[in-house]
């Protein structure tokens, strides 16, 4: 590449010295066939005889490679690059090698034709390969050196700068071969749709990296509940936004009327809304979720009447739909959902610890030290949400303990409860959490030689000659 400039210079400027009348021809254009003859001019001057047919056999040599150079590397890039990743992903090495022979024969049939079209047009061949070279270099060269010296440089930014560049090109050239209205009429509507769906491109990697970075950053670590759901209505209200907004851009480009679009898009509107009621109240419905948010995927919920339960898998603008415990999967149209009350219980700030326990009645004078202890136990535990009421207290009368309603002095047992929330509210944490802190509150009873009551039933015999009566102690 270095010497290159060297080669093709020199030898016009030894050509220029051996026969300065070349400069000399009036006008000025008819020095440029003289010149392009100057090669095998200095050939015939310079070179003897027998070795003049080894310098035009180099040189036909030279361009032969060039052409074969040429030719294998559009084939293989309309081969592998074009052919087998957009239409043949499967293809055999048989159908590549076809594929490869046709666009060969193709692109030389084409290069023909083009050099046909500039000994019409007149001028040199090199003129025009260089005019190209300095047409074609700077887009993507500028790609290229941003790409290695910048990290965050986007494919649709890159692609965008080609487009461009291209749009110049196709300037540039079309001027060449007179063609300025099919610019006019054809190339520059189609760079600005290019340009339209560059724009569409890098919002929506705009989008997707705004979505991915605020999840990111919004992500609990403590085990928590998270609601993205406005992350996942901004993200789809940007998508709505650029989607209209390249609408309003190709109808401008392709110079259609957008008001009486837009007056027969009304039109239309309210015939469907006629026609679909039902659907359209559950597509609004669907609105209504997205703006309110009420739950996202993920989400446990549930009707007040029980009817609908499960974790919501999708959202769609007509229908949710709601995976059962069971695994059922229920298609609910989003008009029901917004018209009755859904418990959200995925987005509980804490989950709370219920559990009744009943001790011996021979640990009587032992509960209230139990019970203090457990009180410090569940006051220094890490999981446990010190913010929130904790209490061990005496289970009050009203409690239903299994089959029958018990106070603190139950049937068999001295009852009392423990009643406190952890700090997580994922559920599979939380009962490891709750099995930790009941088995040590086991270790705290047997600590105190007290121990877990369970029914029994005594039998109370009297003096003799009475009948005995069953008592459950």
């Amino acid at each position: 590449k270095v010497i290159l400039p060297v080669i093709v210079i020199i030898p016009g400027m030894v050509l220029f010295a051996m026969h300065p009348e070349i400069l000399l021809i009036e006008p000025w254009n008819d020095v440029k066939p003289a010149a392009d003859k100057g090669y095998v001019k200095l050939i015939q001057d310079l070179v003897p005889i027998g070795v003049r047919g080894l310098f035009l056999a180099a040189l036909f040599g030279a361009i032969q490679s060039t052409v074969n150079s040429v030719l294998n590397s559009t084939s293989t890039i309309i081969t592998f690059d074009i052919y087998r990743r957009l239409f043949r992903p499967q293809c055999s090495d048989r159908q590549l090698v076809r594929v490869g022979v046709i666009a060969s024969v193709l692109v030389l049939a084409v290069a023909i034709f083009i050099g046909g079209f500039i000994d019409v047009l007149g001028g040199g061949l090199f003129e025009y390969v260089i005019s190209l070279y300095v047409l074609f270099a700077p887009p993507f060269a500028a790609v290229f050196l941003l790409g290695i010296l910048w990290r965050r440089v986007t494919a649709p930014a890159a692609l965008a700068t080609i487009v461009i560049g291209f749009y110049f090109i196709a300037m540039h050239v079309l001027t060449w071969f007179r063609f300025t209205s099919f610019f006019d009429q054809v190339v520059t509507p189609g760079v600005n749709i290019a340009l339209a769906l560059c724009f569409f491109m890098l919002m929506n990697t705009f989008l997707s990296r705004l979505k991915g970075y605020s999840i990111t950053k919004t992500t609990r670590t403590d085990g928590g509940y998270d609601n993205f759901a406005k992350i996942e209505q901004i993200h789809k209200l940007g998508q709505v936004l650029t989607v209209a907004i390249m609408v309003f851009i190709l109808a401008s480009i392709l110079g259609l009327k957008v008001s009486q679009g837009i007056a027969y898009l009304g039109g239309g509107l309210a015939i469907l809304a006629l026609v679909f009621k039902d659907t359209l109240s559950s597509v609004f419905g669907g609105l209504i979720i997205y703006l309110d948010s009420p739950y996202a995927v993920g989400d446990w919920i549930y009707t007040i009447d029980g009817t609908i339960q499960g974790t919501v898998e999708k959202i769609s603008w007509r229908l949710t739909h709601i995976r059962t415990f069971d695994k059922r999967l229920i298609f609910t149209p989003n008009n029901i959902l917004i018209t009755q009350a859904v418990v959200n219980a995925s987005r509980m700030s804490n989950r709370r610890i219920l559990q009744y326990i009943g001790l011996r009645y021979d640990d009587f004078d032992k509960f209230e030290a139990i019970q203090k202890d457990i009180y410090t136990y569940l006051g220094e535990h890490p999981d446990v949400d010190q913010n929130c009421l904790t209490l061990v207290n005496v289970v009050n009368g009203s409690t239903d303990m299994g089959s029958t309603t018990e106070g603190f002095f139950g049937g068999s047992s001295l009852n009392f409860s423990v009643y406190t929330f952890t700090k997580v509210t994922n559920w599979l944490k939380f009962q490891a959490i709750q099995d930790k802190i009941m088995m040590d509150i086991g270790r705290i009873i047997y600590r105190h030689d007290a121990e877990i009551a369970f029914t029994t039933m005594t039998l109370d015999v009297p003096s003799e000659g009475a009948e005995p009566s069953p008592q459950a102690t």
